[in-house]
């Protein structure tokens, strides 16, 4: 058992001590320290909307453009965090620490986590802790990522009031928790029901509960944070946007849409390295359903069976949201991970070195694909200088069909022109319920948010714009610039396009009228 492992274990062990988990928090933002501008794929959309939240008051020439209407709705994260840090620290360094704070803050929740479950911190959780860069987060779905940090944060302190039997204190507490987690993103929220449902099940069963009880008991604990469900429904019944854009789901059960999440849970920059990281992963887990060696903490097993259920059951959009499965999947490994311990402390040690090793390895991986991506963003980003305050760029970004492994991340990099010209530009997004922006340019349309300036081939265009038609028939009294990038120059063959700026990739061309 579990407490064999714990009482038999007397030899100190490096791996568990508080100076080894402090290192292994701090070790989580290397990959994010080099560059200026994290290069998470709809980071740069989201600091252009944060801005927009932040400077329209006091800039004439977005208030021609957008408007903001603040309300309560469960997205906003980073959208208060962001413009809170930086009212000391300026914009965009407060992007970057804000985004510092989500890897960091998820590996304390799983090493909380892990400890809170097993009294010590077993060496196999260290295999999950490179997961706080899996796919989602490299997305750049950061107000997600903040709100699942912060639900495993939950789930530790969950877990040891429990063991406490400080329930009362629990309830209490957790009603202001489940309503932050709520208002940083609503799957956040719902991650967190799901693992603290998981861990009492776990704890009423071994107190001896049939599984009848336990599951109506842990139901009755869970109430302390249904809270934000109220405020769904509410919204729901006044047709208001606060619930996430309804209860509108589709694309079921798409299994092999599942199997590439799966296989993407590492997905950065070099497919031989990604997939193979996963094969230790899938080793420990193996190991842990087989293995005398090994064990398994019911109180975190049964959270990743829930979490895995839900990746299973739910459907890509939900909500107004996109990849809502997928989200669920690196929770479900992570728990499954950190649900296992080894038995033996000769195991114990092979683990520790082999797991460092593994994280050391990934976050290297990581810490270089970041520095170039990052090179290559500032590459397209120098286009901006050419830019003139309160401008309104139409831009139009080349997309390959089925998405590149190595995906360049730069369907929003038109984003950072709101941050530093103010000016229009047809990238941000525009789902009622999801983000409180508004775009009031009416003139540009059909161009007016995403994801008008995604441009596929026309063998695999589903949506997006026809890059020759756009051309062709933009409205030329509402933009002032157009910006392509992954475009060859004079792509644009357009008798009022001047080019004024271009890398060889990516072009600035100004409307002559």
């Amino acid at each position: 058992m579990v407490q064999d492992y714990m009482t038999n274990a007397n030899d100190a062990r490096w791996w568990e001590t508080r100076a080894f988990a402090v290192a292994l928090v701090l070790l989580s933002a290397v990959p994010l320290l080099w560059p200026a501008l994290p290069p998470l794929g709809d980071l740069p959309g989201h600091m252009g909307r944060w801005h927009i939240a932040m400077a329209l008051p006091t800039s004439p020439d977005l208030q021609r453009f957008y408007a903001y209407d603040w309300a309560l709705i469960p997205n906003l994260g980073m959208d208060l965090l962001v413009p809170a840090l930086a009212r000391l620290v300026g914009f965009e360094p407060a992007t970057k620490l804000a985004v510092i704070a989500i890897p960091i803050l998820t590996v304390t929740g799983l090493l909380w986590t892990a400890r809170e479950a097993h009294g010590r911190i077993p060496p196999t959780a260290i295999f999950a802790l490179p997961l706080a860069y899996a796919w989602p987060f490299q997305l750049g779905f950061v107000n997600f990522a903040l709100s699942q940090a912060l639900a495993l944060c939950g789930l530790a302190l969950w877990i040891r009031l429990g063991r406490q039997n400080r329930l009362i204190l629990r309830a209490m507490l957790f009603v202001p928790i489940a309503c932050a987690v709520w208002i940083s993103h609503s799957f956040g929220w719902g991650l967190l029901g799901l693992m603290a449902a998981g861990a009492d099940v776990a704890r009423l069963r071994a107190t001896g509960r049939r599984w009848p009880a336990a599951l109506v008991g842990a139901a009755i604990q869970c109430l302390s944070m249904t809270a934000p469900l109220f405020v769904m429904l509410t919204s729901l019944q006044g047709g208001a946007g606060a619930a996430g854009g309804g209860l509108d789901a589709g694309d079921w059960f798409n299994a092999p849409a599942k199997l590439i999440w799966l296989v993407s849970l590492f997905r950065d920059r070099w497919p031989w390295f990604d997939l193979l990281s996963l094969l230790p992963l899938i080793a420990i887990l193996y190991g842990g359903m087989r293995s005398s060696r090994l064990g398994f903490s019911p109180l975190l097993g049964i959270a990743a069976l829930l979490c895995l259920a839900a990746f299973v059951i739910l459907p890509r959009l939900l909500m107004g949201g996109a990849y809502v499965d997928m989200r669920m999947a690196p929770a479900a490994l992570m728990l499954g991970l950190i649900a296992i311990v080894p038995r033996d402390p000769k195991v114990s040690r092979t683990l520790a070195v082999v797991a460092t090793a593994f994280l050391i390895m990934r976050l290297a991986g990581t810490t270089l694909s970041f520095a170039e991506r990052s090179a290559e963003h500032q590459r397209e980003l120098a286009a901006i200088g050419a830019i003139p305050h309160g401008a309104a760029v139409l831009s139009l970004v080349s997309l390959p069909c089925g998405g590149a492994w190595d995906d360049l991340r730069r369907n929003h990099l038109p984003g950072m022109a709101i941050v530093r010209r103010d000016v229009f530009t047809n990238e941000q997004w525009a789902l009622k319920g999801q983000q409180l922006l508004r775009v009031r340019y009416g003139q540009a349309t059909p161009y007016l948010a995403d994801p008008s300036q995604i441009v596929f081939p026309k063998l695999c265009r589903s949506f997006g714009s026809d890059f020759d038609a756009t051309i062709a028939g933009f409205p030329r009294t509402a933009f002032t610039h157009v910006w392509t990038i992954g475009f060859a120059p004079g792509a644009a063959k357009a008798r009022d396009l001047r080019v004024i700026w271009t890398n060889g990739e990516s072009t600035l061309y100004r409307v002559v009228r």
